[in-house]
């Protein structure tokens, strides 16, 4: 109920142009903007994350080193985000953590796909 108060307040801003101090508020401890809620949430460009769901229907899409990763291919996955302060960004603002990364490919227009669990 309350986010769909909240909700309402934050495209009653958007509208208006205006933030209520309730949206502002929920802003401010870390929600969605009225923005993000109205065009959806920005990630950085050229990086694709995809979760590792076994169970799922796409299970065979899925590269080997990410359906059976060795301690080896987590490392240099790891190393591979850890070198690169912009996958670190994107990883931050999507919320994956780095140790839950399983594979990373280089795709061929130069962005990352990232596979996480």
């Amino acid at each position: 109920m309350m986010k769909k108060v909240i909700l309402a307040a934050a495209l009653a801003a958007a509208a208006f142009g205006t933030v209520p101090a309730s949206a502002a508020t929920y802003v401010e401890a870390g929600g969605w903007t009225p923005r993000e809620i109205l065009f959806g949430k920005q990630y950085n460009g050229n990086v694709t994350a995809i979760r590792v769901d076994l169970g799922g229907f796409d299970r065979h899409t899925y590269p080997m080193q990410a359906i059976h990763p060795t301690g080896n291919s987590l490392r240099l996955a790891q190393s591979v985000v850890a070198e690169d302060p912009s996958l670190v960004a994107a990883l931050q603002v999507r919320g994956i953590a780095q140790h839950n990364v399983l594979w990373v490919q280089t795709a061929l227009n130069g962005g990352k796909i990232v596979y996480y669990r």
